[in-house]
């Protein structure tokens, strides 16, 4: 029997909420369609997997980016965003490509989950996960797990976003994946990308336009929508006047300890999900309903307002990682409400 997988994804919502964990990966709710935020940093993903597979085929990094998110996106602005944040990834990042060996692109794993008292591995979880690359530093030899992030966030060196780093639990899950995967890891290569807060400009609405003397509407208004290459342009200039804030990398370690610890908080949470499973309780976090200046999905449903059956965003997954392959006998699916 195939024991349930605990992705770092999944420790995410339920470390957060586990009504919102028994909702998603118990019951299998989720959205038909990515709210804006995560449909636009998984764009950047397909871009950057698509970048760091060029290198290993030393192929033309930044034309195998575009194509990659051009066959997967239709709003003609978010394709923009994307495309002009790869073009300063790659100057920004492109002549250090040769820097590494890369080992492996999407690099997905599953391992025991070792009990950290009996050192025995679990009878009730496994881990599981996808690592976005693996890659070997030319000059040391060192092996390096690489983790993309797209934020909001002041990602400066310093910030709170690289502090909270160090506890990090999808880092640490991911040193153990690649440990399993026969990887003698030296580091995380955090590779973050500031999100543009630039939105395209719209025409000033007709009651609200102000002209001059002469005729000519006020500089601050316009008479049209800007265009994806009028916001294209834009955007380009905005990024070169400070591409520290959209472009940082970081190496984040793990010493034994801090892995011996974040595995400690990994088990401890996973018998908490036992728990709530076999008692059939899944206790609702009103702390967590609101992260990131965005409403939990699952607000409606827990708050009684609304049945997640009779909401037409939402569909059923019967495979709980889609994300994840599968074997031939547990196809991934999808159930309309």
């Amino acid at each position: 029997m195939m024991l349930p997988l605990l992705t770092s994804s999944r420790l995410k919502s339920a470390r957060s909420c586990l009504r919102k964990h028994k909702l998603r990966y118990l019951d299998g709710w989720t959205l038909r369609n990515a709210p804006e935020n995560m449909r636009f940093g998984t764009l950047v993903h397909k871009g950057l997997e698509a970048w760091w597979l060029a290198v290993l085929a030393n192929a033309d990094r930044l034309g195998c980016a575009f194509m990659a998110m051009r066959a997967s996106v239709t709003d003609p602005f978010d394709l923009v965003r994307a495309e002009v944040l790869l073009a300063g990834y790659e100057a920004r990042w492109g002549e250090h490509a040769a820097d590494y060996e890369v080992l492996g692109v999407e690099v997905e794993f599953e391992t025991a989950m070792i009990n950290p008292l009996t050192g025995m591995p679990s009878q009730t979880w496994r881990l599981a996960g996808k690592i976005d690359a693996i890659v070997r530093e030319i000059s040391s030899g060192r092996v390096l797990v690489v983790e993309h992030k797209t934020s909001s966030e002041d990602i400066s060196q310093g910030s709170e976003y690289w502090r909270r780093l160090r506890m990090d639990g999808q880092v640490s899950v991911y040193f153990e994946g690649a440990v399993a995967l026969g990887h003698d890891v030296a580091a995380c290569l955090y590779d973050v990308l500031g999100k543009p807060g630039i939105k395209p400009l719209k025409a000033t609405p007709v009651e609200d336009r102000k002209f001059t003397k002469a005729g000519a509407l006020y500089a601050t208004q316009r008479i049209a929508d800007e265009t994806p290459e009028e916001y294209r342009t834009r955007l380009l200039e905005k990024i070169a006047e400070a591409p520290e804030r959209y472009f940082q990398r970081g190496e984040v370690t793990r010493m034994e300890t801090e892995r011996e610890s974040s595995m400690v908080d990994v088990w401890q949470l996973a018998q908490s999900l036992r728990e709530a499973e076999r008692m059939g309780r899944a206790p609702r976090n009103p702390d967590a309903c609101l992260s990131y200046g965005r409403t939990c999905e699952f607000f409606a449903a827990c708050s009684g307002e609304s049945s997640l059956e009779n909401d037409p965003r939402f569909v059923r997954l019967t495979e709980m990682h889609p994300e994840l392959a599968r074997p031939a006998s547990e196809p991934t699916k999808e159930v309309a409400a």
